[in-house]
This record gives C-alpha cells, structure tokens and sequence, in this order.
C-alpha cells in the first residue's frame, strides 16, 4: 500500500466515523514540565503523536511520531493507559472513536531545541501543571491523559 493507512480507509467511507488507533507520548523535562505541540489541524495544544500504520507496533508509532512532530528521537519507558472511548471530529469533516495508547517517553536526541515547525506542528513548548490546567487551547481528549499523569492516578476503562 503505497498510501498511509487513515486515506486508505478514508478512500472507502469517507467521513463516516471510524475506530482509529492512536499512539502518543508524554516528555518532561528537568522541572517536570511537558512538551506540548501546537497542532495544524485543529490549532490547539496537545500531546504529540498520531495514527498506527498497519504491521507497526505502538512503540515503533510512538517513535516514529514523536519524531516527524518535534523532531525529536524518543524511547517509551512505561504505559500509562490505553483511552478507548473519545470521540473526535476534525476540521475537514472526518470522525473517529479513537483508542490512544498513551506512554511516557524519555529522550534519546536533544529536547531542548524546540524550533521544529511544519504542517502538523506549528509549535513545541514545555508546560507546567498549573500552565495546563488554565489552558483554554488545549486538545480536551488530551486533557485527562495530562490531569491523570499528573495526579499518578490512571483510572482504566476511559
């Protein structure tokens, strides 16, 4: 298949809804803040990540999205829970259930130069807990994968 795995479907039900899996990543730096980028397509903050391909495993999409949206080379070092029951609906008509795997990553290249940008970032910033929580901006299904992060508390089933 010479297309990525979303337009194949995409190609054969339009914008029905659609279960998609998603995985994504949670860096922090050495005050424990979180790197957050702000995205292209819905121009909100959120956590970096994206869509499985098929024959990938999670972690290896977990790799390979941190690193085409922030450009930086990650290795996952725990699961921190698997949230299957978000709906979204995008800009351009499409919806999805999508079922997030969610891992906290370390980094293997240099997480301190944040000037990466393309179409699907168009910023990286680290964020604080309390910066988070007052965020009017922020993706909300990424909301409680932050607020259970931070509190240490996973609640399965969500």
């Amino acid at each position: 298949m010479n297309q990525d795995y979303i337009s194949y479907i995409r190609s054969k039900v339009g914008h029905d809804k659609i279960m998609l899996n998603f995985v994504g990543g949670i860096l922090t730096d050495e005050a424990g803040r979180v790197l957050l980028q702000l995205r292209g397509d819905m121009h909100t903050w959120g956590l970096p990540g994206g869509a499985m391909e098929l024959g990938e495993s999670s972690v290896d999409t977990c790799k390979r999205e941190f690193l085409e949206e922030t450009g930086i080379t990650v290795e996952p070092v725990r699961l921190l829970n698997i949230y299957s029951n978000t709906e979204t609906h995008y800009p351009n008509g499409d919806k999805t259930q999508s079922i997030v795997i969610l891992y906290e990553v370390k980094a293997l290249s240099d997480a301190t130069k944040l000037d990466f940008t393309d179409s699907e970032t168009l910023a990286l910033r680290f964020f604080s807990r309390e910066e988070i929580a007052g965020m009017t901006d922020l993706f909300e299904k990424h909301r409680v994968m932050l607020e259970e992060f931070f509190s240490g508390h996973f609640e399965m089933g969500r």
